[in-house]
């Protein structure tokens, strides 16, 4: 893992639907190293390397959940919507920036009511999100905007990175931070003549896969590996039947989610590639959530699509966390096969 390479991505600001700052990231990231750079109609990054064989896309997110202004009260408070799924009890009084039009941030917190004033009875009772606010500290609708805040503007958790041990790793937009850090470096370890390489980094995820819906009508890969992250359950309080992903067990495969099956021979191609390289595999279904692959492996005429998930826990919160163990590993493994695909083996897993 280049650890500085996924600081820069995870302090970046990108909401759905303003991946401005991610972009230029990977943009920068790539230039150098891209036979050619390009964006569908919505956004997405996509990066080609090489223009033989079969054409293999390998897919993060660049967005983030995140909230948008929605009203300024007279007072100086700022009302917001999410972008994306929150649980409400994991938002109370947690610093936020808030990105202005010309790209500065405002910094705020989301206001709480301190215990002495609740009854008891409110305090058994879970926060509404349509009744929290923000605070930035103006005591004036027109103090707001003179900070430049406006309606319309994105807003994430206050950037945070950290490494809490040789394998932990804490920081905002994990979720798909990591997923596009393991892209860029799975791009730049890319080294096989006998096939075409996309790296993608597609926008807009979090509200209904859309950057994957035009940026595979963009390239029309062959096959598509999908790079995110998932519920890892291996903390107290969530279900391990439901949710067996554990950080530090290694690479994680969804079979299926409600909008994607693993393909079957991809899957069978990867866990013989696994036992070759002695790399451990985490396997998962899910009726709840879904990845890129869920429009990757529909769009156009099809393709075979696998996602790799890295357990994580705390998803849709200030702060997730990872295990570095399981990124190098997943890049291994990848790496690997992305290396060695030619047209040979894409009949072998194409055919019927």
């Amino acid at each position: 893992m280049k650890k500085d390479l996924l600081k820069q991505l995870v302090t970046a600001s990108s909401v759905s639907g303003d991946e401005e700052e991610v972009r230029q990231i990977l943009k920068e990231e790539l230039a150098g190293v891209a036979d050619e750079i390009g964006y569908d109609g919505l956004g997405s990054f996509i990066a080609r390397k090489g223009s033989n064989g079969p054409k293999i896309a390998i897919v993060s997110h660049m967005d983030e959940v995140g909230f948008i202004v929605k009203h300024i009260s007279q007072e100086g408070f700022i009302y917001f919507d999410t972008v994306g799924s929150f649980w409400s009890q994991s938002l109370l009084n947690h610093r936020v920036q808030i990105r202005t039009e010309d790209g500065s941030k405002v910094l705020g917190v989301i206001g709480s009511v301190a215990p002495h004033a609740l009854s008891e009875s409110e305090k058994q009772k879970p926060a509404d999100i349509a009744q929290m606010f923000i605070d930035i500290g103006a005591d004036s609708y027109e103090a707001v905007l003179k900070k430049g805040v406006n309606i319309g503007d994105f807003i994430t958790p206050e950037a945070n990175f950290a490494a809490l041990s040789d394998d932990r790793i804490l920081g905002k937009a994990l979720d798909n931070r990591a997923g596009c850090a393991l892209m860029v470096e799975l791009f730049k370890a890319f080294e096989n003549t006998d096939a075409t390489l996309y790296g993608v980094s597609t926008v807009q995820e979090e509200v209904g896969l859309r950057g994957a819906q035009t940026s595979v009508q963009k390239i029309e890969p062959d096959i598509a590996i999908i790079l995110d992250t998932l519920v890892a359950g291996d903390t107290p309080n969530i279900n391990p039947i439901n949710f067996p992903l554990k950080l530090g067990g290694g690479a994680g495969i969804p079979l299926f989610d409600k909008r994607y099956l693993a393909h079957k021979k991809l899957t069978r191609a990867f866990k013989t590639l696994a036992e070759k390289l002695d790399v451990p595999l985490q396997f998962c279904t899910l009726k709840t959530g879904a990845t890129d692959g869920g429009r990757y492996n529909v769009m156009a005429s099809g393709r075979p699509v696998i996602a790799f998930t890295l357990p994580t826990r705390y998803l849709h919160a200030n702060s997730s966390m990872i295990s570095i163990y399981d990124y190098d590993v997943t890049k291994e493994l990848v790496a690997t096969f992305i290396n060695t695909y030619n047209t040979s083996t894409h009949e072998k897993i194409s055919q019927f």
